[in-house]
């Protein structure tokens, strides 16, 4: 199998979450941002992360992908459903992690944005959604404010202790949108948001940014 994927999307992250945790050995393959063509190639549209399976055919969405890997061992370990309190929360939450994360994940070395075309490509497509790159930047404050609030009301949407050994779609869910907002250093991140991010992270054998936060 291979797996196309960037490093900074949450959605491939997901999929990277699960294939550690079940010990899947797949080809993984970060795109340049700039590379469109490889996965139109594939599936008619630019979209990532793609699974190509070892009989050849491609596997978009990361839920079907996740649900897809899960199953291969005839023994799925993601059981619990998504809570729709989850799925309301980062609705709101999302808009802002973009915002706050666009002008951020270019310029922490991450392997997709290597090449002054694919920064380039990427900053001109995703001015589009979030605005110019630099106003974003300095209009960080107000946006971390409200991402701090959000974050705050996390423990009342979903339990965050560590008791549960079993991963939840919930976790598959909402970790790697919280791993991708470890990139904005201006967030003052609750202690047990941030707790439960580092430990899902430490379970599933990905990085965070925190450490590159800007």
């Amino acid at each position: 199998m291979k797996l196309y994927y960037y490093d900074h999307c949450p959605f491939s992250a997901r999929v990277r979450m699960v294939m550690n945790l079940k010990g899947i050995e797949a080809e993984r393959v970060v795109l340049p941002a700039d590379d469109e063509q490889t996965i139109t190639d594939l599936i008619g549209k630019h979209q990532i992360p793609v699974l190509v399976r070892d009989d050849g055919t491609p596997l978009a969405d990361s839920v079907a992908i996740v649900k897809y890997l899960d199953g291969l061992d005839g023994h799925p370990m993601i059981q619990e459903p998504d809570t729709s309190a989850l799925k309301d929360w980062l609705e709101a939450f999302v808009p802002n992690l973009q915002y706050l994360g666009y002008p951020r994940w270019t310029k922490i070395g991450l392997e997709e944005f290597a090449s002054p075309s694919a920064y380039a490509h990427f900053r001109r497509k995703k001015t589009e959604t979030v605005g110019d790159f630099d106003e974003a930047l300095a209009n960080t404050d107000a946006k971390a404010r409200e991402v701090e609030d959000q974050l705050r009301r996390l423990p009342d949407v979903i339990d965050l202790t560590p008791r549960h050994e079993q991963t939840r779609w919930d976790d598959v869910t909402l970790f790697p949108m919280l791993r991708s907002l470890s990139v904005v250093k201006a967030v003052d991140w609750p202690e047990d948001v941030r707790a439960y991010t580092v430990t899902q992270a430490q379970r599933c054998g990905l990085d965070t940014f925190f450490h590159r936060a800007l």
